[in-house]
């Protein structure tokens, strides 16, 4: 029997629609290779994907040395609003009625910093190879409206003028400190008789202790004082003490008093520049003044009255911590011609300001 044309069509095409129906049954089509490779790509490149490396700090462990004026608030700052935490820095104070033991106690390693003037010691134990050395000042001198260091005298002799002629303080009985005349007090008086021909060497001094001096100088057992805040604005306040000079004014910008560090931060920059952070920040709110944070904080350390302290003229100390190199050279020469150095010794020798530079660059600088 003849099949129609149509027949002949159906019998080619149900194999053909035999294999699809099977294919669909199956779920495969022909998309599947490409939606696969789509759908995997953006899930490969998440799972490859690699959080970046933190490093940790390790905390360190600091002990440094102050003692109780009204400058080392700085320090009682940076450890009490935290700053040194910040740095992960574990600060242990040690306290000390005077800056005699700082030094020789850094030289040992008992302590990694602390805040001493820079003496004729602190010169001869570099000489000697002692690994020590300034990375910022703490004060330094600023003539302003009130006076942080002055000669003090009784008024009814100041009123008088009795000792406005330098020359007349040779016969002057003449207290400038416990320390005598080998460290800063010293040169300051040196550099206030120099313009009249006058040394120390010509002078009066008398020793009188710190607790006995506003009593000996009332009963004229002595007649010029050199006094340092509170006890300038102590004295003061009853009347019959004035301030003779202003002693600021006599050496301008001298490092008064600096920040000196041992071996543990030298010989770490990175520990040195977390503790110049630290510091910089607390310098910068000291620098608001008696505030009623800092007069607290100031109050802690010093153990006196929050009005006295209030009152008080407050030191100053350099907000970028840059070192007035040349006023230790001066210092330095002054101490050469006394016979207390070994040697001069160089900047680069004595300071190192890269801890306090780095730390600028971090906070930014401040605009005097």
């Amino acid at each position: 029997m003849k099949r129609s044309p149509v027949s002949k069509a159906l019998v080619i095409l149900m194999p053909l629609l035999f294999v699809l129906s099977a294919c669909t049954q199956t779920g495969v089509t022909s998309e599947p290779k490409a939606t696969l490779e789509m759908a995997e790509t953006p899930v490969a490149v998440e799972t490859m994907a690699v959080e970046p490396t933190v490093a940790v700090r390790e905390p360190v462990k600091l002990k440094i040395g102050v003692v109780s004026y009204i400058s080392n608030t700085i320090l009682m700052i940076a450890e009490s609003e935290g700053f040194f935490d910040e740095q992960d820095l574990d600060v242990e104070f040690v306290q000390f009625p005077n800056t005699n033991d700082l030094i020789p106690l850094v030289l040992a390693g008992e302590l990694d910093a602390s805040s001493p003037s820079a003496n004729a010691a602190f010169f001869n134990a570099i000489t000697r190879g002692g690994n020590i050395k300034i990375i910022m000042p703490l004060t330094d001198f600023v003539i302003k409206d009130c006076a942080t260091v002055a000669f003090l005298a009784r008024t009814s002799d100041v009123e008088a003028g009795i000792y406005a002629d330098k020359k007349t303080w040779k016969d002057a009985k003449l207290v400038v400190s416990t320390q005598a005349l080998n460290s800063i007090p010293g040169y300051v008086l040196g550099k206030v008789l120099d313009p009249v021909g006058l040394t120390v060497e010509d002078m009066k001094i008398e020793v009188v202790e710190i607790a006995a001096q506003e009593e000996a100088l009332r009963n004229r057992q002595i007649d010029i004082l050199y006094a340092v805040e509170p006890s300038i604005t102590r004295m003061t306040a009853k009347g019959d003490i004035a301030i003779l000079d202003n002693a600021e004014e006599f050496a301008p910008g001298l490092a008064s008093s600096v920040i000196v560090a041992g071996p543990k931060i030298l010989d770490n920059p990175d520990v040195g520049q977390r503790f110049a952070i630290a510091y910089l920040k607390a310098v910068r709110q000291y620098m608001e003044g008696p505030t009623v944070r800092n007069v607290e904080l100031a109050v802690e350390l010093t153990k006196l009255s929050p009005e006295l302290v209030s009152k008080i003229c407050w030191s100053n100390s350099s907000q970028d911590g840059v070192l007035n190199v040349q006023s230790l050279l001066d210092y330095e020469q002054w101490l050469m011609k006394r016979g207390l150095l070994d040697n001069m010794i160089e900047p680069e020798k004595f300071y190192e300001p890269s801890f306090a530079e780095y730390a600028v660059k971090e906070l930014g600088a401040v605009t005097p």
